[in-house]
């Protein structure tokens, strides 16, 4: 390697017990969701992923592997409140969040959940406007 030239960084593989939940995000990746990092005096508190399709904003918080929580609210209840009632919410590992959320039909779909009766207080909810 010449002067002036970076040094490749290698990167572990992650642990085998991790591998679901990177999965699940890589996977909420390839379904549209974009993503803001929470952070906490130089680490990453949280990561915050969400999109917004057919007036619906499905959201989700990962604080680790096993602390995530996810939830679909109606774009026109989150134009209304700071704390607006989820369609649909849970919480639990990642992985399985995140393969909750995303085997939820598109809003006005048969099946998709269309009552907001559930408040979701500690998740953080991205302006959209």
């Amino acid at each position: 390697m010449s002067v002036g030239q970076a040094h490749p960084r290698t990167v572990a593989a992650p642990e085998a017990w991790l591998r679901p939940h990177i999965e699940a995000l890589e996977t909420s990746v390839r379904h549209g969701f974009r993503f803001q990092h929470l952070p906490n005096i130089g680490e990453i508190a949280e990561v915050l992923g969400f999109r917004v399709e057919r007036d619906t904003i499905d959201v989700f918080r990962a604080r680790s592997a096993e602390d995530a929580l996810g939830a679909r609210f109606r774009v026109e209840d989150l134009e209304h409140g700071s704390s607006p009632a989820a369609l649909w919410h849970r919480s639990g590992p990642v992985a399985e969040v995140i393969a909750e959320l995303l085997a939820l039909p598109a809003h006005g779909i048969r099946g998709a959940p269309d009552l907001a009766a559930v408040r979701a207080p500690d998740l953080w909810v991205p302006r959209l406007r």
